[in-house]
This record gives C-alpha cells, sequence and structure tokens, in this order.
C-alpha cells in the first residue's frame, strides 16, 4: 500500500473519529455537557440543594418539615487513593447497618490485590475474554474464584461498603458515603485532605406526627436513571434530590425549592447572589387531630376483631372520610395487624374487592335509566331459578317491597330482577337468560359515572384499578347488581357515596386543598374538578338517597350511625377468598347530615369471617367504627 493511500485512510478514520466524538456531544450527551460548560464558564455555583415546600394539615400544624444535615460527599477525582480514602473513612465513620454482600466483597478484594491476582489468570481465559467468548460477568467469576473465603474474612465491611458506594450510578455524580456527620467526624475527614471529599449541606426530611399518612407523604431521592433526560430539560442537575413516591412526587414542581446562586469574585471568593428559597407549601384537607384519633379507635377496633376465632383470616380495616361536594379527603387510613400494627394505607390505592350490597345505589340507577322500575309498585321478594342454575335469593324472605324498601332490606331478589328486565328479558321460571357484553357494559357505564371500576383520580400516580370481570352470563351479572363479581379499591368506593350524596355529580378526589409561596401568597393546586354527572333523573336519585336514608333509619344498618346525624348508607356482604379459603369481606358507606351533606364515610373489612369457622359469629366491627368516626367528625 503507497503513502499516498495511507493518507487518505488516516484523514478518513481521523474525520470519522470527529464526527462520532461531535454526535456524541451535540445529541447523546448534550444535557451533560451543557452543564459541564456552564459551570465553567459562566462561574456560577449553586448550593447542593434547597429546602423543600412543607406539608402541613387543614389547621396549619407542620406534617413534613425540612431539617439541613451535612453530608460526606465524593465525587470522582483522578488523584484520589481510593483504597487509603476507603481505610480512612472507616476508621473514622460510624455507618449503621452497613449491608455488603459476598460479590461486594470479592469486587473491593479484587480491586486491592489485583495484580495479584491477575499474575493467577489463564492466557487462555484472558484472550477468550477479549474476544467476547465469555461475558464480562463470567469473567469476574472466574477471577473471584482465585479468593479464598479466609481471606475476604480480614476486610472491613465498612471499606467495601465505601467502595461500593462511590461505584454505584453515573461515574460523575456526587456520591452520599454518609448523611449527618457529627463535628468530630468533621474534624477529622478534614484532617485527611482527601482529594474529591467534600462535606455539604442537605436538606432532608422530618416528620412530626407519628401517624400512616407518612407512607402517602412519600419519599425524595436521586433521578432515576429512565427520567434522567425528562429532569435536564426541565432545569434540574443530575445529582439534585427529587419527589420519587406519591404526594412529594405528584407535588415536585411545586415542592421543590430554589437553590442559593453563587458568583466567583475577583478575589476567587463565592458571593451570594441569590439566597435559597424552600418550595411551595402543601396545606391538606386533613386534620391531623382527628385523623389521629380516627387512627386510634381503628387500631382499637382492629386489635379487638382478632381476638375472635372467626377472624383466622381477617388481617386489618380500611377507612376513607371524604367531603362530597369537593371531594377533599379528611382522613384516610389502613392498619394490618399480625404480632403488631403494619402500615397499610397503601392498600386504599391498590387493593380491590367485591363488596357486595353497597353498590345496590348504583345498580337500581341503571334499572331507572333504563325504565324497567314502576316506582313505587310493591313486588313480593322471592327467589330467581335459572335453567341449570341453583335458587338465588335474598338473604331473607323480605316481603312485599318496593324501590326504597329494596335498598332498605337490601333485597337481592329485587335487582335481579331489574338485570333480566335492563337484558331485554321478561323472568320466568327455570328460563335461559343470556346477557350479551352490551348489557354488562349498560351496568358498568353508569357505575363509572359513579366512580366505580375507574380511577378516583386522587392527587397520586399509584393509584390502581380493580378487576372487571371478563366472562359473560346470566349468572354472573345477577352477582355483578350485588357486588359480587367486579372488583373496586376503597378508593373507588369513596367516589362512588360522594356522587350518591353531591346528586350524581362526581369530583377528583385529592389529599391537598391549596398551596402557600414564600410570599404567603395561596396556591390554587386542586380547584374542585369534576369528572363525570350520572345521567338519572332527579326524582330517581331522589328515591335512591331516600333508601340509603332509609337503611340506616330502620334497615339493615339500623345502630350504625347516631340518628341526630340524620345519616344515608347502605351495608354490604360479599363471599371473597384468602388463599383458596372462603371468607367473608363487610362493607359500610354513609354520608350525613342527608340534606346537607359535610362528611362521607367508607369501612371496608376484608375477610372478617371465613367458612366452616369454629365460631360463626362475626365482631361488628364495621357499626362500631362508624358509630365512633361519626362522633369524632361531628362532636368536635
Amino acid at each position: 500500500m503507497n503513502k499516498e493511500k495511507i493518507l487518505k485512510m488516516l484523514v478518513v478514520s481521523i474525520n470519522l473519529i470527529v464526527i462520532i466524538r461531535l454526535f456524541n456531544i451535540g445529541i447523546i450527551n448534550h444535557n451533560f455537557y451543557k452543564q459541564e460548560y456552564n459551570d465553567l464558564t459562566q462561574n456560577t455555583y449553586y448550593s447542593s440543594s434547597a429546602p423543600r415546600g412543607r406539608i402541613m394539615d387543614a389547621n396549619g400544624n407542620i406534617l413534613v418539615d425540612n431539617k439541613g444535615i451535612k453530608s460526606l460527599i465524593y465525587k470522582k477525582n483522578a488523584s484520589t487513593d481510593i483504597k487509603h480514602m476507603c481505610e480512612s473513612l472507616a476508621s473514622i465513620l460510624d455507618i449503621a447497618n452497613v449491608n455488603v454482600s459476598e460479590f461486594d466483597l470479592k469486587s473491593y478484594y479484587y480491586y486491592i490485590n489485583k495484580d495479584k491476582i491477575d499474575s493467577l489468570l489463564d492466557k487462555k481465559m484472558i484472550e477468550k475474554y477479549n474476544s467476547k467468548l465469555i461475558s464480562k460477568n463470567e469473567f469476574e467469576e472466574y477471577k473471584y474464584s482465585f479468593i479464598r473465603d479466609s481471606e475476604l474474612n480480614s476486610i472491613n465491611e465498612t471499606e467495601v461498603y465505601i467502595y461500593k458506594i462511590i461505584n454505584s450510578g453515573y461515574s460523575f455524580d456526587e456520591k452520599i458515603i454518609k448523611n449527618d456527620i457529627t463535628e468530630e467526624e468533621l474534624i477529622k475527614i478534614n484532617e485527611l485532605n482527601i482529594s474529591g471529599l467534600e462535606i455539604k449541606l442537605r436538606w432532608v426530611r422530618v416528620y412530626n406526627y407519628d401517624t400512616v399518612l407518612n407512607d402517602l407523604f412519600g419519599t425524595i431521592g436521586p433521578i432515576a436513571k429512565e427520567n434522567v433526560n425528562y429532569y435536564l430539560e426541565n432545569g434540574y442537575n443530575l445529582n439534585d434530590i427529587v419527589g420519587t413516591t406519591f404526594l412529594e412526587a405528584y407535588y415536585e414542581d411545586y415542592l421543590k425549592g430554589e437553590k442559593a446562586e453563587y458568583k466567583l469574585n475577583k478575589d476567587n471568593e463565592l458571593e451570594l447572589i441569590i439566597e435559597e428559597k424552600r418550595g411551595t407549601d402543601l396545606v391538606l384537607s386533613i386534620d391531623i387531630e382527628k385523623q389521629l384519633e380516627i387512627e386510634r379507635v381503628l387500631k382499637e377496633e382492629i386489635k379487638t376483631a382478632k381476638m375472635f376465632p372467626s377472624s383466622k383470616y381477617y388481617k386489618g380495616s380500611y377507612v376513607v372520610v371524604s367531603e362530597p361536594n369537593s371531594g377533599a379527603i379528611k382522613t384516610i387510613a389502613g392498619f394490618n395487624y399480625q404480632d403488631g400494627f403494619t402500615n397499610d394505607i397503601i392498600g386504599i390505592l391498590t387493593n380491590s374487592y367485591t363488596v357486595g350490597s353497597i353498590v345496590k345505589g348504583a345498580s337500581q340507577s341503571v334499572a331507572y335509566i333504563n325504565n324497567v322500575i314502576d316506582v313505587n309498585k310493591r313486588i313480593n321478594d322471592s327467589c330467581i331459578k335459572l335453567k341449570n342454575l341453583p335458587y338465588k335469593c335474598s338473604w331473607a324472605r323480605l316481603g312485599m317491597i318496593n324501590d326504597i324498601d329494596a335498598l332498605t332490606q337490601s333485597s337481592n331478589y329485587y335487582q335481579f330482577i331489574n338485570a333480566i328486565k335492563v337484558s331485554g328479558y321478561n323472568y320466568t321460571y327455570n328460563m335461559e337468560f343470556n346477557p350479551t357484553i352490551d348489557d354488562f357494559n349498560k351496568y358498568r357505564d353508569v357505575f363509572k359515572d359513579y366512580g366505580l371500576g375507574t380511577l378516583s383520580e386522587i392527587d397520586l400516580f399509584e393509584e390502581k384499578l380493580g378487576i372487571t370481570g371478563s366472562t359473560v352470563s346470566g349468572d354472573l351479572l345477577l352477582n355483578f347488581t350485588i357486588g359480587q363479581y367486579d372488583t373496586y379499591t376503597p378508593l373507588m368506593i369513596a367516589s362512588y357515596i360522594n356522587t350518591i350524596a353531591s346528586n350524581g355529580t362526581r369530583y377528583k378526589l385529592r389529599l391537598v386543598d391549596y398551596g402557600i409561596d414564600q410570599d404567603g401568597n395561596r396556591v390554587d393546586l386542586n380547584n374542585e374538578s369534576i369528572v363525570s354527572n350520572v345521567g338519572i333523573q332527579e326524582e330517581h336519585l331522589k328515591r335512591v338517597q331516600e333508601g340509603l336514608r332509609s337503611v340506616i333509619a330502620r334497615g339493615t344498618a339500623a345502630g350504625y350511625v347516631n340518628s341526630k346525624y340524620n345519616a344515608a348508607g347502605k351495608t354490604g356482604t360479599s363471599e371473597t377468598f384468602y388463599n383458596g379459603i372462603s371468607t367473608t369481606t363487610k362493607s359500610f358507606i354513609m354520608y350525613a347530615p342527608f340534606n346537607d351533606p359535610k362528611y362521607s364515610l367508607v369501612i371496608i373489612s376484608p375477610n372478617i369471617g371465613y367458612a366452616n369457622s369454629p365460631n360463626s359469629y362475626k365482631y361488628p366491627i364495621n357499626s362500631r367504627l362508624s358509630n365512633k368516626i361519626s362522633n369524632i367528625l361531628f362532636e368536635n
């Protein structure tokens, strides 16, 4: 090959390298290099973090606050002696709960004994790795096979932990070795004079109340790798701390503070230009004193219920109190009890159940909308017999009933007859009943307008849908009308009872009422938002409401709420399953006062009893809770 050809190939290669490099800088890692360029050319510096907005209750009590702590940070530096740094810091720092694996131990041992182990490697294995005949993991496993267990026993695990931390994530990230450095540790670290180490003031969250709500406030942490581009495009730095779950994540744009800004002056000193600002405070619709009192009675009743043999598979209950005419959450709580209490408030968003007869207000609405109910006409409560199926009856023979009585006494038969008519059939004994998916959808569409089978749109990203049954049959449609087919979360049930109470208008559920900025101004975050309206005539919805008031006045929920509160509501019992065991789940919904609803209440007690229990008595936890909670809401 002549010199001219070699020269041409060299020029092409150089041009190709330049193009790839420019593509890397300009496209792939544009945001990273832009950030690095700005830091170098503008001489502008920012504090490592800013205090986030606080979270307060409806009365201004601070539930979540900020605390400034000193953190030991490592940022990659070519001149740092890593082994010396790990050894020195391990002798200084008191780090609780050091957690390292056998792989971590071997990785660190190899790092500090690289030459020794590499001298033992077979050249053929090295060639295989270089030729990509074996993977990196396989090659590491081969290298680490030369390390004996006795050699690992001599390693300081704190050293290994520090080494693991500084090698995690992006190489150019700031690595937090330890938060909340003590003054004694700080003095000793400064004496080391190790390049790459820095002490920074960081803000962490402080929770002022021992409440189950702390789980819903959420967490903050580093930016997840999959979200890096989003945050960089919105003005964040790679090492920023952001809201990662629940309220902290949902309201990140408001909660994030503004970092202090510094400029390098002529004397090479940092000069404060802009002071840091705390983020917008969130004000919840929850009164923490009532929340704590309801948590107390909920725990008390759960613990008592667990004393009965019929509660073998019962773990705990959920409670949601809200404001029907705005969707504002006033109390939200859930606990499990198994050798002590654990929080299960997240289950209110994610766990769904067949809830039984509490859905009959929605089922009866479908019948009204499809003009199959003759208002006030009395029929004799009985049983349904479909071909090849056993009798399907109400819980008792209820005699002559009209539409309001059907809700008052919780007639299954009334809903079954309505469903057959809605599907275009007239009931006859031992008939074949074959509804279509369209007949199911006649019900599901109205249920969704009420909030059942659709998200409540609460201000949390983590809310889940329940299970929508996929099988179409006559028996299952009848089951659907009495709450024994599709499943719903406690939040959906809260939306549903609110919609009945607010005359068919469904509002988004919300935890946060408004914000307050650093100048003390109100910031509207969650204006009342109407999600849907139920397409039912006013006179028919009034019949549903009257039926629910009658449930508490003289029906299946008599005694659940003090009569002076003039409440309306509904009980529900459903067959559920726990690990293959047939169980009973009890539900209750209520709103009060009837003529001017201030509060709604939802109580779900899954698996409160089970089939073949040695004692069939089911502790009446829902009625006891509803009495105590309504007293807390209205008396205080």
